[in-house]
């Protein structure tokens, strides 16, 4: 009798794991067909992290984040994930390889007009398609997430913003006080003037008053964004390129103030060189007024020895037309796209995003990248509030983030090369750039 307990025991668990087994089975299959269809919202029933298997792509910048990716993240990764490989490339050939149809799995591109582009294009994952996309997106500052065209499109990886920095020992040596510097763009044109009047270095070098970086006018409308902060303040931060809709561009309206910036651009580039063969970081440069908040790693490479802030380097906001203005900047940043492929890479792809928005990651990343903090949880982080950091993230309160639309492009190509004409080569005058940019966007409209 016990041996027939023992049997139908045994019998009973049989049945109830095969029942177990076949319920796993048929759910898996469900599961597959969901993810299948690619209007339908993936459908996670993992058991465990090595179910994930295949190989995916992480395009990043050039430089620095190449390196962070395969010393500081990926071999982690894959040692979470040990059947997915991780490929990490750079970006300078990404709108070549996506017109050929060889798009990477993820790509750290930038805020504002990539995410809008690319979407537009029909080439992105939305992120709402993900079950658990709500997770993220919840620990997420919300004043860094746009839609695109009714979808969410980026993970904003993280931020940076930008502001003025000064040669404390130019200033010294040109009789000014280090620790005042120009609040206005009239003072900053006369501390530049004065700057630049310095004599010659022991190596012949001249010293300039400030410096933009004017070989970058022909690289793409990307480079706007380093020009944005300067028109933003000529206009107390009320006027983009374009209207809040992206329906028609507000630049030529008289209270953008377009022309203003112009001539302020045109007075400056007196007191600069050509381009940036040599930048603030050979000590021969009094002021700069782009630099971010991501390129703090170049102090250490100063001629002869590193520069520091707050020793011989100052921080200061973007001036203003008159002393009381807010100061304004931009709202910059790195931002993590899905391409569309097949279900299976978006999945694998999709666990590489969440992998690098956990707080430990990001934070190592802020830190090693140069960059500012996209999750609640590490805003308060003691880093961001030493004396290096704290004026970047107090900036932050006062930044329109890249306009979201796709024709940005376009339209930043049309003013750089107008920039060009009127400010570099001065073959026309501040007013006739802003009317000829306006005979251009109605060819464009």
């Amino acid at each position: 009798m016990k041996n027939f307990k023992r049997i139908i025991s045994l019998f009973l668990t049989v049945v109830m794991v095969t029942m177990t087994f076949a319920g796993c089975s048929s759910h898996q299959t469900k599961t597959e067909q969901q993810t299948g269809n690619q209007d339908n919202n993936t459908r996670e029933n993992i058991i465990s992290k090595e179910d994930f298997k295949g190989e995916i792509e992480l395009m990043v910048p050039a430089g620095d984040y190449i390196s962070f990716m395969k010393e500081n993240i990926i071999p982690y990764f894959e040692k979470e994930y040990p059947n997915v490989k991780v490929i990490v490339t750079d970006d300078q050939n990404i709108d070549t390889r996506i017109a050929a149809g060889d798009a990477p799995d993820v790509y750290a591109g930038v805020f504002g007009y990539q995410p809008a582009k690319y979407a537009k294009m029909g080439k992105l994952v939305n992120y709402e398609k993900f079950e658990d996309y709500n997770e993220l997106f919840a620990r997420i500052d919300e004043r860094y997430i746009n839609k695109n065209f009714g979808g969410l499109y980026y993970v904003p990886w993280n931020a940076t913003t930008q502001l003025m920095i000064y040669n404390k020992n130019l200033f010294k040596e040109a009789g000014l006080d280090p620790n005042k510097p120009p609040k206005t763009f009239e003072e900053f044109l006369e501390t530049a003037e004065k700057i630049s009047r310095l004599p010659k270095r022991e190596d012949g070098s001249k010293v300039y008053g400030t410096v933009f970086w004017n070989e970058a006018l022909a690289w793409g409308g990307w480079y706007w964004t380093m020009l944005t902060q300067i028109y933003y303040n000529m206009n107390n931060g009320q006027y983009q390129l374009f209207n809040k809709y992206g329906t028609d561009v507000v630049f030529d309206k008289e209270d953008a103030k377009m022309g203003e910036f112009f001539q302020f651009m045109r007075k400056a580039q007196e007191y600069a060189p050509p381009n940036m063969e040599k930048n603030f970081f050979s000590r021969n440069i009094g002021m700069w007024l782009q630099f971010g908040y991501g390129w703090k790693a170049n102090l250490d490479e100063a001629a002869g020895e590193p520069m520091e802030i707050g020793k011989d380097v100052g921080v200061a906001p973007i001036p203003v037309p008159k002393e009381g203005d807010t100061h304004w900047s931009t709202l910059d940043g790195r931002a993590l796209m899905i391409f569309k492929s097949k279900p299976e890479q978006e999945k694998l792809a999709w666990e590489l995003v969440k992998f690098l928005m956990r707080d430990d990651k990001n934070l190592e990343a802020c830190k090693t990248l140069g960059q500012l903090p996209t999750l609640k949880s590490l805003k308060n982080d003691p880093y961001f509030q030493l004396p290096e950091n704290k004026p970047f993230v107090e900036q932050l309160k006062y930044t329109l983030p890249n306009e979201p639309f796709a024709e940005v492009d376009d339209v930043a190509n049309i003013i750089q090369q107008v920039y060009i004409e009127t400010v570099i080569e001065k073959k026309i005058s501040p007013d006739e750039a802003v009317g000829k940019k306006l005979l251009k966007k109605q060819e464009r409209y």
